[in-house]
């Protein structure tokens, strides 16, 4: 939980000061090596994530994943969903928009697969990667879609709001931006954070 809270909220240096959790799980150490490699390419270092991207990848085939964590879902779901947004990120920070889009649908389909707990398993939904990847292509159309699937299966998301006035701005849909603008305003007016995307930092 503290690795996916700090990346949730683009906390990149305590992300990587926090330390490497003992080696008795793969998925623990996969997971860590996942926030590692978004703490990176948070702060630009992309070779370092592409690094961090492949140990996690290593980690894969062990099959303690193919366990359940705390309900049906195995560590292995997770971590696939992991690999494919971490991979995805990586690609469009290398403007391999095409690549990054195909990583981050895969993603999308892998946690809607996933069974419903609450908490979710996956910290974050990764269609608030993909609609902002979509937007850094030129296709804001595509990311106005996958934000408002978002907003209905996740009420009032500020991160979706946020993502969804962008893509209406960029198509210049000035009125509908503003009427998400109101919404995003009420439903963010507790943050104590600022976003400039639908997911923190890249």
């Amino acid at each position: 939980m503290p690795s996916y809270a700090l990346t949730r909220f683009g906390k990149w240096d305590e992300m990587l000061r926090e330390p490497e959790p003992p080696a008795i799980s793969a998925y623990l150490t996969g997971q860590w090596h996942y926030a590692r490699g978004t703490a990176f390419l948070g702060k630009g270092q992309i070779s370092d994530a592409e690094a961090e991207l492949a140990k996690l990848e290593a980690l894969m085939p062990d099959k303690s994943l193919d366990g359940p964590l705390f309900s049906p879902n195995t560590a292995r779901a997770i971590l696939t969903i992991a690999h494919e947004v971490l991979a995805g990120e990586i690609d469009s920070a290398n403007k391999k928009h095409d690549t990054a889009i195909a990583h981050l649908e895969r993603a999308v389909r892998l946690e809607d697969a996933l069974v419903y707990t609450e908490p979710a398993e996956f910290h974050y939904p990764p269609r608030l990667s993909l609609g902002a990847i979509l937007l850094a292509a030129g296709r804001p159309a595509e990311a106005e879609t996958v934000y408002w699937e978002d907003l209905r299966r996740n009420k009032e998301s500020g991160w979706s709001l946020y993502g969804l006035m962008q893509a209406l701005k960029a198509q210049g849909k000035n009125e509908d931006a503003a009427l998400v603008e109101e919404r995003f305003k009420k439903a963010w007016s507790h943050a104590d954070v600022t976003l400039t995307a639908s997911r923190f930092g890249r």
